[in-house]
This record gives C-alpha cells, structure tokens and sequence, in this order.
C-alpha cells in the first residue's frame, strides 16, 4: 500500500469515527514521509493537515501532536542548526495555534541558525508582540516587498493564464505575493510607521507588470481570501 492508500485509509477511519486508527495511521505517515523525498511534500501538507484536524476532535490526537511538536524542538535545541527541523517545529505550532511556542523557541536559537530561519519566524514575532525584534530581522521592508513583487513578475512572464494550469499556477505565485505583502503591512503598521505601511500597501499593486496578476493583488487587499476563495473554486471546477 503507497502512501497515497495509506492517507486515503486514514482519512476514511476518521470520516468513521475509528479516532485511534486514523491517529495510528497519521503518525506513522508523518514519520514515513519525513525519511522519504518522493513523498517529503505530503508530510507537512496533507498528513499534518489530516492529523490537525482529528486533534480538534480527539484530545489523544492533540496530545500526539504536541508530543511530535516537543520532540523536535529538544531534538533542535541538542544541535542547533538545522533550519528544517525549525520549520517543522514551526508548522506544528501553526495548525495548533501556538504561535508563542515558535517565538520562544526561536528566541533560544543561536545567532546563525536565527537568522537563517528569521523569515520563517517573522509572523511568531509579530504575533506577540514583538516588532523590534522582526525588524531586526526584515531591516528593508520596501526592499523585500519589489524583490517579492520582482520574484511574482518573473514567475507570471512563463504562464498562459487562458489555461486551467496557467490560471492556478497564477493563483498560487498571487497568493505566495501576497504573504509577503501581509508580512510587510504588518511590520510596518505594527512599528508605528502607518505612512509608510499606506505606501507599501499601493506599491504592492503598482509593482506587479501583468495587468491579470495585478488585478488579482488588488481584489486580494480589497477582501483578504479572495486569492484562495479563487484557487478553491478552481480546483472544483476540475473535479465537478
């Protein structure tokens, strides 16, 4: 049985209630595919993804999530320097809403690997609190808002958005943009500097060459869920 099946089994033990089944098979997926690189994509999307959401349901569940979330962090803290098992840490945190646990950890990091995995960091600082600290770490932000705008027209000059490809890979470039664009509103305003974050928020429009990406921005800061309603609604067209 592939991966795949084994995702497909677990799914449909929860959908059945059979909880500890479904956490058994999650748990032995998500270490599967970390030792695995064909599958190493699945791990930290759809099987954290499935495992995060039985853990609403199943306090067993939760407990295992938090358990997998502790070991890596004391695996990190022993040797600290690697950024993967950070980003792992981090992901955790995000589907258990503990975004706190990312910024004490990252406040334990030494210099290097800190700055290494700032980036990754960055919402956990601003979370709680703490702007100073994440622009120590994002000292330019108008300079990463045209790198970020610079990555996004690069990406669109090789798409035919006249395609269902074509219109999803656009879709997800616009929504990767505008995680950035987010990142850099929030500093900025978080920092006291409004003026600044106004400017930010029209440059991340003026910035973006294609007229279709352009409008996709634009909708997106307009009302925020735009870009994934979008790519949801895509999808469906597919399978529908």
């Amino acid at each position: 049985m592939d991966i795949v099946q084994q995702l497909e089994r677990a799914w449909n033990a929860h959908s059945a209630g059979e909880f500890e089944a479904a956490l058994q098979d999650y748990t032995r997926l998500f270490d599967a595919t970390a030792k695995d690189p064909d599958t190493a994509s699945l791990r930290l999307s759809y099987v954290l993804a499935a495992w995060a959401r039985l853990a609403e349901e199943y306090l067993p569940a939760r407990q295992a999530l938090v358990a997998e979330r502790d070991r890596l962090t004391a695996q990190l803290l022993a040797a600290p320097t690697d950024a993967a098992t950070f980003n792992d840490v981090s992901v955790i945190n995000d589907k258990l809403g503990d975004l706190q646990n990312t910024y004490r950890l990252f406040q334990q990091l030494p210099d290097a690997l800190a700055a290494e995995v700032a980036h990754t960091a960055l919402p956990a600082l601003m979370v709680c609190g703490d702007y100073p600290l994440a622009r120590r770490y994002l000292p330019d932000p108008e300079q990463h808002l045209a790198d970020a705008a610079a990555h996004l027209n690069e990406q669109k000059s090789h798409l035919n958005v006249l395609t269902h490809d074509g219109m999803a890979e656009l879709l997800a470039d616009v929504f990767n943009y505008i995680t950035e664009v987010a990142l850099v509103l929030d500093l900025l305003t978080g920092c006291g500097d409004t003026a600044a974050a106004e400017r930010a928020r029209q440059q991340a429009v003026d910035l973006v060459q294609a007229p279709e990406a352009r409008a996709c921005v634009q909708a997106e800061l307009d009302a925020p869920g735009t870009t994934l309603d979008a790519m949801v609604e895509l999808q469906h067209s597919v399978t529908a």
